[in-house]
């Protein structure tokens, strides 16, 4: 059974399509719904919960869509578990759940929710998962597969999409965000492997090609994902990869820089029309899509008007990715 419906709950439809038409509205009139400031303030409030320095729990203070500043998003201690989530137009302008009680007023104009990672365990996985790796072992494994990738087609199917790639300003910087990560079930995840070879093949492939500027071509690419174990951060680490702290790879984020983001569960190209135009952005065609299929007017004149696309030849792994170039001004 769902919440029980009150009699101030047979007042909410009338009350959310109100709400829904003025976020429809304020979208169109081009305010952004995402930006820097914004998740700036958000993560500067949550770093206390995660980093056990407020065991009480409390608020989080956060700017609707609306401008209106509400102090309602409820944290409690959980450490590193509570991240950022955004929402998609979508999901700001309708209501897919049951429950019209489930729906909350003062929710309704935040762009940004605080939630916590749950970790579900999948009926069709095994009782008893194998054994962890010891660390050598989580390395050569990584090694070998990315051995195996750069002696595959797709690598060299890639390699000569990217090598038509002309990029009109210097590049500072590889961000990728979301790739995933690498354990799975105690084992490191080749799938998982190749999101974030992929990144690191890119950097490396700019930088030999003068695209990236001499000063910051010796920086390790920037990738984020909150889902980070300490194992998977420590692979990361010696695979050559900086991580970042969710949000620090918006912050870092510019017009100078590489986006990287494959099947990320989060809006990923309504952020970025709000808040940049990356310089170059590897993605794939579901990501500019997330989460209904459907593409917003905002994300649609940013890829049309400002990028050229280039598809890249389809892999299990990754799906249809594209590159997007920025035009030259």
């Amino acid at each position: 059974m769902g919440p029980r419906m009150t009699p101030a709950d047979k007042e909410k439809p009338v009350q959310m399509d109100s709400i829904f038409r003025e976020i429809q509205t304020i979208y169109d009139a081009g305010t952004p719904f995402f930006t820097k400031d914004n998740i700036r303030h958000v993560g500067e409030q949550l770093r206390p919960f995660r980093n056990g320095e407020r065991n009480d729990g409390g608020n989080i203070t956060m700017r609707g869509v609306n401008g209106v500043d509400y102090n309602k998003e409820d944290v409690v201690p959980g450490g590193e578990t509570w991240v950022i989530g955004y929402r998609a137009l979508e999901d700001l302008t309708s209501f897919k759940l049951p429950y019209i009680a489930a729906f909350d007023l003062q929710s309704a104009y935040l762009p940004m929710k605080i939630k916590a990672i749950i970790r579900v365990r999948r009926k069709d996985v095994q009782d008893s998962p194998l054994p962890p790796a010891p660390p050598e072992e989580d390395l050569t494994t990584y090694w070998a597969i990315k051995r195996q990738w750069k002696t595959s087609e797709h690598y060299a199917q890639l390699q000569e999409v990217l090598a038509n790639v002309e990029i009109p300003i210097p590049l500072t910087k590889v961000i990728a965000l979301a790739s995933g990560k690498l354990v799975v079930q105690s084992q490191v995840n080749k799938r998982r492997v190749l999101h974030h070879l992929l990144v690191s093949d890119l950097h490396s492939t700019l930088v030999q090609r003068g695209f990236i500027l001499p000063a910051a071509s010796s920086a390790k690419p920037y990738i984020q994902d909150p889902d980070y174990t300490q194992r998977d951060k420590d692979i990361l680490r010696s695979a050559e990869f900086t991580i970042l702290d969710d949000p620090q790879a918006w912050l870092e984020l510019d017009n100078s820089s590489v986006l990287v983001c494959i099947n990320a569960p989060f809006p990923v190209a309504d952020i970025v029309a709000d808040i940049c135009r990356p310089a170059l952005i590897v993605w794939d065609e579901k990501q500019r899509l997330y989460p209904h299929g459907t593409l917003t007017p905002r994300v649609k004149a940013m890829i049309e008007n400002e990028y050229i696309e280039t598809k890249c030849p389809d892999h299990e792994c990754f799906g249809n990715v594209v590159v997007l170039v920025k035009k030259a001004t």
